[in-house]
């Protein structure tokens, strides 16, 4: 017997149909056709959007300019580093051409021990050097890595300053370099100054360079020698000869001149049978006779 049964009178529920967009499962969808527009002649495919780039760039020559501010920075780093590195501190002086100058007295003076080599005042020191009395001339010079060597020239005995019973012996500038007795066959000038002289002090350079002048020239223009030369204070230079003549020079200007005119006036003086002692020529071609 078939029986029918009401599902609706059974469960109570009203059931309803849906209509469904969405293909069921294992269901084919449907394609839609869409029609693309191919861009005609002359037209141009939209390009994509570029991507952001940065606005600067540094230039060759700023980056070359940076490069070579850090090098020279590396190197003056460097250099400060050796410059204050020990490799280049004087401990060795050398000394040369001094015989009655210590060479303590010569490497106290320069005052360069222990100095950086590159950076020492050797001018500074060099003066210094001519500050001592028997020094003539003075050279400082730099010997990597840590060596000075000073050259130098002593003054050199040229003739001898009597004073008040006193020998000094001085050099061809007239500077004290020594006390003792006068040198043989060498200048000699007596002084009437009072007092005395120290090592290291000057005389009157206008005695001395008429001493020199005396010493080479008197010989040619008036065939004689010279037995003295003094300085006489107000009077200035005054020479005598092996023969016992007295000449007044003043100072030592125009020494060959003064020669001259006392050749001429002895040649006269030996024609005309005068006899004198003393010539005064410190008034240029007015010359006195005594």
């Amino acid at each position: 017997m078939i029986i029918r049964r009401d599902r609706s009178s059974t469960h109570g529920v009203v059931r309803r149909i849906v209509r469904r967009n969405r293909p069921a499962v294992g269901e084919a969808r449907p394609r839609q056709v869409v029609r693309r527009r191919s861009p005609g002649i002359g037209e141009g495919v939209i390009p994509a959007t570029p991507r952001a780039r940065l606005a600067w760039r540094p230039s060759r020559q700023l980056i070359a300019g940076i490069a070579s501010l850090l090098v020279a920075s590396a190197i003056i780093a460097a250099g400060y580093g050796l410059l204050r590195s020990p490799l280049f501190r004087i401990d060795t002086i050398q000394v040369v051409g001094n015989d009655r100058i210590a060479t303590t007295t010569v490497v106290e003076t320069a005052n360069l021990l222990g100095a950086n080599l590159v950076t020492a005042d050797l001018a500074a020191a060099q003066r210094a050097l001519y500050g001592l009395p028997l020094v003539a001339s003075a050279r400082v010079e730099r010997h990597w890595p840590s060596t000075i060597r000073i050259v130098v020239e002593e003054r050199r005995p040229w003739g001898t300053w009597e004073q008040a019973g006193v020998d000094y012996i001085i050099d061809r500038e007239g500077v004290v370099i020594d006390i003792g007795t006068a040198l043989p066959d060498a200048p000699v000038i007596r002084s009437s100054e009072p007092g005395s002289r120290l090592i290291g002090d000057r005389v009157d350079y206008q005695a001395v360079d008429a001493a020199a002048e005396l010493f080479e020239l008197l010989p040619t223009h008036l065939g004689t020698t010279v037995a003295e030369v003094a300085f006489v204070r107000g009077k200035g230079v005054q020479v005598t000869t092996a023969d016992g003549q007295v000449a007044l020079l003043g100072d030592s200007s125009s020494i060959a001149y003064k020669l001259a005119v006392w050749a001429a006036v002895a040649a006269e003086a030996r024609q005309r049978h005068i006899a004198y002692t003393t010539i005064d020529l410190r008034y240029g071609n007015r010359p006195v006779l005594q």
